[in-house]
């Protein structure tokens, strides 16, 4: 999410500034405007370092705000990480040197470092040092991709201390070892301050939905706010749940509003659960929308664990098959064409091209690693660009089998989220700014902000949906109905019960064609590498026959 820096002045006409978040220069004014600051200078802060992060004012009550620092922990894995850079440069450098000179007949000695060798050590320090870059940009997937970049750093020297007591290798076993412990530590403590580049998604639904429910079930009951909170404690299950719960009970009991409160906690109540518990609590009907918060939650639930368990099997079946060809490719293959080509046996075109990539993954195997993830980081530097993040997004919905699923995910979650905030008496405006947050796709979320231009123009809520081009035309008429007919929230839930309906069918189609695809594409694999090498066996076999 943008964050944006500001001067104003204050209800009593003094000087502030500061910065915030929000999707626009306009709602971040809005937003302002209703804490009582009024704006005169403010612009987007692009590039910064920026996390949430829970912080107490005057009376010791504490609120979450946006800092346009990091954790200091992150800060120092970012300055390690461009350290690291450097000391891999430098054991590059003393690697090239203490290597073996001349050939060994006519062939390099072991251990003679090849120019692909390195360009890769090259290219892996400059990624490294770019790495640490991002994360000092506040990006938290950059710690996950230099986690993993440390540990396979550090395996060659942590070797080399171990088998010939090479101090010098072992100090930069240390550091490799060092920078991936910060970066786990860092990813822990990004999470905590929930400083995910402006993610706004709840941790876990299914407690978080527990705990609602229990919660609307006391009020409903009329047990009071405190003594709520404290009954729901004993019934959470995980430690975390537990202590944010002792958190709430503790700002409730010292007086604080109930949605301030929940808003100290970003990683468990999003935007979503927050304004909406300031609206039931501003109509005198918590405990009711508690419960349409509660029945939302599950269902989202639900729908997610659907995907993820329709993903499961074929996620299974291509790391099962990916470990089986590396095992083949570099085990199997080397020991059984060393036979081949000492009994001078001619290779086939299709034996020639299996020992030639078998060579490849064999000796340059951190490439095959490695590729992926600087892959990865430039894939995910080019997704904070809004231009491709919108194509991509859009080709993420034309994508064939996928593409269905994900459009109809999209539509039902925006249609069921719409639909229960204007349910809780929130404006439209307002249900449309957090119903953007949640849908999760950029050019999904464009078509929502042309519906929110649409109604601050006076115009309707359906046409913007007619003419998107992502949203179904059936949603857009049956909007238009329910516009006419003053009953969108009842035509918006049932639009959500027919796509989640549709999901069922759609998954159920995915998983059928998905199986199959992936037999015959691990037969076609191992097969072939099967057949590659049993062909010079049998011409082996026959020759010795004859």
């Amino acid at each position: 999410m943008p964050v944006f820096e500001y001067k104003a002045l204050n209800a009593k006409g003094k000087s502030a500034n500061g910065v915030i978040d929000a999707d626009t220069a306009r709602d971040a004014r809005e937003k302002l405007r209703n804490q009582k600051i009024y704006v005169t200078e403010i612009a987007e802060v692009r590039g910064s370092t920026t996390k949430r992060e829970v912080v107490k004012d005057e009376l010791g009550r504490k609120k979450v705000v946006v800092s346009s620092e990091l954790p200091k922990i992150v800060q120092y894995t970012g300055t390690l990480a461009i350290i690291a850079a450097g000391v891999m440069l430098l054991q590059l450098v003393l690697d090239w040197r203490n290597q073996p000179e001349g050939l060994v007949e006519g062939e390099a000695a072991e251990g003679v470092m090849t120019a692909v060798d390195v360009a890769v050590r090259i290219i892996s320090a400059i990624a490294t040092g770019m790495f640490g870059y991002v994360i000092l940009k506040g990006r938290s997937w950059a710690l996950i991709v230099t986690a993993m970049f440390a540990a396979l750093e550090g395996i060659g020297p942590m070797m080399a201390l171990v088998s010939e007591n090479d101090y010098l290798m072992g100090l930069f076993a240390l550091v490799y070892g060092s920078l991936g412990a910060m970066c786990i530590l860092s990813m822990a403590r990004m999470k905590d301050t929930g400083a995910s580049e402006g993610n706004d998604k709840v941790q876990s639904l299914s407690e978080v939905s527990a705990f609602t429910r229990q919660l609307a079930v006391l009020l409903h009951s009329g047990i009071p706010l405190a003594q709520g909170l404290a009954a729901c404690i004993e019934q959470a299950e995980s430690q975390g749940m537990q202590k944010t719960l002792r958190h709430l009970r503790e700002q409730v009991t010292q007086g604080t509003d109930f949605a301030n409160a929940l808003e100290t906690c970003p990683g468990y109540f999003n935007s979503l659960y927050v304004n909406m518990v300031r609206a039931g609590q501003a109509s005198g009907q918590l405990d009711d929308v508690l419960s349409r918060i509660a029945e939302y939650l599950s269902n989202q639930n639900r729908i997610r664990n659907k995907v993820i368990n329709a993903m499961m099997y074929p996620a299974i079946m291509l790391s099962v098959g990916t470990l089986v060809v590396i095992l083949l490719m570099t085990f199997v293959v080397p020991n059984i064409t060393e036979i081949l080509i000492a009994q001078n046996v001619p290779l086939p075109l299709p034996t020639q091209i299996l020992i030639l990539i078998s060579t490849f993954m064999s000796t340059y195997w951190e490439i095959l690693i490695k590729g992926p993830l600087i892959g990865m980081f430039f894939f995910q530097g080019a997704l904070q660009q809004d231009k491709f993040r919108i194509k991509f997004d859009r080709f993420k919905l034309k994508v064939p089998l996928f593409g269905d699923l994900l459009r109809k995910t999209a539509v039902s979650r925006f249609a069921i989220t719409f639909a229960v905030l204007l349910r809780s008496g929130m404006p439209a405006l307002e249900a449309l700014r957090i119903v953007k947050k949640i849908v999760g796709n950029r050019a999904m979320q464009e078509v929502i902000e042309g519906i929110h231009d649409s109604i601050v123009e006076g115009t309707d809520i359906s046409t913007p949906i007619k003419k998107s081009g992502i949203f179904p035309p059936v949603v857009g008429y049956m909007v238009a109905v329910g516009e006419q007919t003053g009953e969108l929230e009842q035509l918006l839930e049932r639009i959500a019960v027919s796509y989640n309906e549709e999901i069922d069918i759609s998954i159920q189609r995915m998983t059928g064609l998905i199986e199959p695809i992936m037999i015959v594409l691990m037969a076609v694999v191992v097969g072939g590498i099967v057949a590659a090498v049993i062909i010079p066996l049998l011409q082996m076999s026959t020759g010795g026959m004859g």
